[in-house]
């Protein structure tokens, strides 16, 4: 798996179309319903592993790539 070089840089030159997007509210459920701090991780993760397929999807029925 390739190595992301610089995280931060990353995640601050994203941008997320607001519909696949995350909420306090999402964040809040997340941390209410995860055992510890590595569930927590992974179950953020899963998160947004689930909205980032949602996008692409959504961008194939538009005829995208």
């Amino acid at each position: 798996m390739a190595r992301v070089k610089n995280t931060m840089n990353v995640i601050q030159n994203t941008e997320i179309n607001t519909y696949y997007d995350a909420s306090v509210l999402n964040f809040q459920e997340i941390k209410r319903n995860s055992k510890g701090i590595f569930d927590l991780i992974h179950n953020s993760f899963t998160f947004g592993y689930a909205q980032g397929m949602k996008a692409a999807k959504a961008e194939i029925q538009r005829g995208g790539v």
